[in-house]
């Protein structure tokens, strides 16, 4: 079985598709589907993600794909080209960026199965941003493109109802995103983040690690810190990730006016050690969200036996569940009621729920796990095997 795998971007600074995109095509190729992997090369947006045992289809993004969702006439015939050389099925990842419709005519004029995993972009608060240019796209290609798909695979049960409730009845594979287990054995030092950013040396961490974006609650985490700040100096909030927009400067400018910036860390995006070292040495991860359609970020936080306060924007109610965090609604208040306590457990209480957190990720979000189960969803929409448990038709 070939698979051709499409998606806008897998420069690491785009999001969570650029990092679980080419380590789910990975996956796949070690239980043995032959992958491939067609995105744009968005350079001024990070290095592409790796890829082992995956053929990739890369052009650079030139002006007209960096200023205009994508649009590359020479992606479009190579891609096509690509997929009428023996690939058996289009795997497109995400919406409203012209590489999907690629995706969707790549498909068409080989005659092979579309699936499209939304990728958290028909949540309710997602459709809400940029409603006028969603409007032209949806009917210029994007809603002739979820007509197509033959199946939808959605990272939890709460995307798949978000389809439901826009009216698609095509089978929906829930199969969660995939976490790699760190060997926390040999944890990176925390000098490294220390000697960079001196303020940290001596403190507690409580990290936020996610794209600096307004869907990511990071102003009513600032309210609340406002307010914890003073109980708790000892603690000190990294908010760590990268800033497409300008959205970070505005958050310095909003930390500063409150009278907080000096207990408050903006090291941009972290990556390879560093990002291992901040979420290895964290005391308490937050991410207070508006939306997710998986929430990769938290994953990472829980395999490296961090307990999480995240919210219902987020669908990990198995925080609660499993208690290894705090399922919250997102407020200042409620972020208040959350953060206090667990900054005031005792360290060997948080790390008891971090080990839990770790369990979880162990035994629900191993990559071969998933990679196994979407292999099983492929196989059954090429009516080669029968309709496995995860895949919804009602």
């Amino acid at each position: 079985m070939r698979v051709c795998h499409v998606v806008a971007s897998i420069n690491r600074n785009t999001g969570g598709p650029a990092v679980t995109v080419p380590r789910l095509a990975s996956a796949l190729a070690a239980a043995g589907v032959t992958a491939d992997l067609a995105s744009l090369d968005y350079l001024q947006h990070g290095e592409p993600t790796p890829a082992p045992n995956v053929r990739r289809l890369s052009q650079p993004a030139g002006a007209t794909a960096r200023f205009g969702r994508g649009w590359s006439r020479s992606f479009q015939r190579a891609l096509a080209a690509h997929v009428g050389g023996g690939v058996q099925l289009v795997h497109n990842h995400g919406l409203w960026m012209f590489p999907n419709l690629y995706a969707r005519q790549a498909a068409a004029r080989a005659g092979v199965p579309l699936v499209i995993s939304p990728r958290g972009m028909v949540e309710a608060w997602s459709l809400g941003r940029s409603r006028l240019k969603k409007f032209f796209v949806w009917h210029a290609f994007e809603k002739n493109n979820l007509v197509a798909a033959k199946m939808f695979h959605a990272t939890s049960t709460a995307e798949g109802d978000s389809l439901r409730a826009l009216g698609f009845r095509q089978p929906v594979a829930v199969i969660p995103n995939g976490m790699d287990l760190p060997d926390l054995i040999t944890i990176p030092a925390r000098g490294a983040l220390e000697r960079r950013f001196p303020e940290l040396l001596g403190k507690r961490w409580l990290l936020f690690l996610s794209r600096l974006h307004p869907k990511k609650g990071v102003v009513e985490l600032l309210r609340a810190w406002t307010r914890l700040a003073p109980r708790y100096p000892d603690w000190h909030l990294i908010l760590a990730g990268p800033d497409l927009d300008g959205y970070g400067e505005t958050m310095r400018c909003e930390a500063a006016s409150l009278g907080i910036a000096g207990r408050v860390t903006f090291p941009g995006m972290l990556a390879g050690d560093d990002k291992f070292s901040a979420l290895a040495n964290a005391d308490l991860f937050v991410l207070p969200t508006r939306s997710e359609n998986f929430g990769i970020a938290i994953a990472e936080a829980l395999a490296h036996g961090v307990p999480v306060v995240t919210t219902t924007g987020a669908p990990w109610s198995e925080l609660r569940d499993h208690g290894c965090g705090w399922w919250i609604e997102l407020s200042d208040a409620a972020l208040l009621a959350a953060l206090e306590p667990a900054m005031n457990l005792p360290a060997e209480q948080r790390r008891e729920m971090g080990r839990r957190g770790r369990e979880l990720v162990a035994l629900k979000y191993s990559w071969s796990g998933v990679a196994e189960q979407m292999k099983a969803a492929y196989l059954w929409l090429l009516g080669r095997a029968a309709q496995p448990a995860w895949v919804r038709t009602e």
